[in-house]
């Protein structure tokens, strides 16, 4: 079996399924901050799921935290990255680690996908891509996603090889008023 190493950041919140369903076949990098959270995705495949520890928006321990990721397992293949806005240089950090990664960026529901993107210095080898979380609109009533649809879409995604993939929708898209169900 040919198994990727694969960078999860974000990993043991909504994204915990998703990183035990890649360990299956892959070599996870799981990056979190909660010690316990972690401790329950890696135990699902404590073989292929390697945690890290560390706060994403304290660059330096982000930083040397990759640098043993990658020291250990070799270079990411894809990256999967839920980071927060507002945290610094942490996804650029992570970008600079993965020089020749496939790059899923998980963006909020209230991000510009043009400018995320726009923020970041990619180079020619790195394939990147976006998964936008929405909402869902049921009869007149709106709520978040669950974190099985939001593991179901990313996966989707990454089967698909969308470069750019809305999970629900965006709250300017739909008047919920004015649906017709």
């Amino acid at each position: 079996m040919n198994r990727k190493h694969i960078l999860l950041v974000g990993g043991t919140g909504m994204l915990a399924g998703l990183a035990s369903y890649l360990a299956i076949e892959h070599n996870v990098t799981v990056i979190g901050r909660n010690k316990e959270k972690m401790a329950s995705v890696v135990q699902r495949n404590p073989e292929t799921c390697h945690p890290l520890i560390v706060d994403y928006c304290d660059e330096e321990l982000l930083s040397n935290a990759l640098q043993r990721a990658v020291q250990k397992n070799g270079p990411f293949d894809r990256v999967i990255a839920w980071v927060h806005r507002g945290s610094g240089k942490a996804m650029q950090l992570i970008l600079n680690h993965s020089e020749t990664a496939e790059v899923i960026h998980i963006l909020g529901s209230r991000a510009n996908p043009e400018y995320e993107k726009a923020c970041l210095c990619l180079n020619e080898q790195q394939l990147y891509r976006q998964v936008q979380l929405g909402e869902m609109h049921e009869l007149a009533s709106v709520r978040w996603l669950t974190h099985d649809e939001i593991v179901k879409g990313v996966h989707n995604a990454i089967q698909n090889q969308d470069d750019y993939r809305l999970i629900g929708t965006r709250k300017d898209d739909v008047d919920v008023h004015s649906r017709n169900d």
